[in-house]
């Protein structure tokens, strides 16, 4: 049976931090202004009964939407170059595994950490979304009738495998020293 939460802070909308391979796309985790988690389908199987159109029962398999991030432009167009090398990138050469990664090629797949944080900006919990690709670019729009401080931005979409959540539980020890606990379990 679950338990009603002893937190009753509100998570932000601005608590959140994203970790995507930090040697290989150091500005898409730098630059990203929103992230959308996927939402998850489980088909219902319908089974036909009698003069009833179809009784649902659980589905076998989940789906995953895509992965979603605005990311801000720079100047240099940084980001967006790394977004795009790397699609480019998955087209020209064969699939690299995270294990026979070089210096030169990096990998095909890459995992993405989205960070949950408190309103102490300690993490709380962890998704990690495992091999993840980029799959769409979205337009980058170019305007001269906008005012103020307006930033252009891009969207990335991604697709992957699972994702695992992760958390922290916080408590103290007996002598008042804190304990973290790392509980994981998985999705997909």
């Amino acid at each position: 049976m679950a338990n009603l939460t002893e937190n009753f802070n509100y998570l932000q909308p601005t608590s959140f931090k994203i970790t995507i391979d930090r040697k290989n796309y150091p500005n898409l985790e730098f630059f990203c202004q929103s992230f959308v988690h996927p939402g998850m389908i489980m088909n219902a199987v319908e089974v036909p009964y009698q003069k009833i159109t179809g009784v649902p029962f659980i589905g076998d398999k989940l789906t995953f939407n895509e992965l979603q991030a605005n990311i801000i432009l720079d100047e240099n167009l940084k980001a967006y170059d790394e977004m795009y090398s790397w699609m480019r990138r998955n087209l020209d050469i064969d699939h690299v595994s995270p294990t026979r990664r070089t210096a030169s090629q990096p990998p095909a797949m890459s995992d993405i950490t989205l960070s949950i944080l408190s309103s102490h900006n300690n993490t709380t919990k962890t998704v990690r979304y495992i091999d993840s690709i980029p799959v769409s670019l979205t337009d980058i729009q170019f305007e001269t009738t906008t005012g103020g401080e307006s930033f252009i931005t891009f969207g990335a979409s991604f697709r992957f495998s699972y994702f695992e959540l992760s958390g922290a539980s916080y408590t103290s020890n007996v002598d008042g020293s804190p304990s973290i606990t790392i509980n994981k379990s998985l999705a997909g």
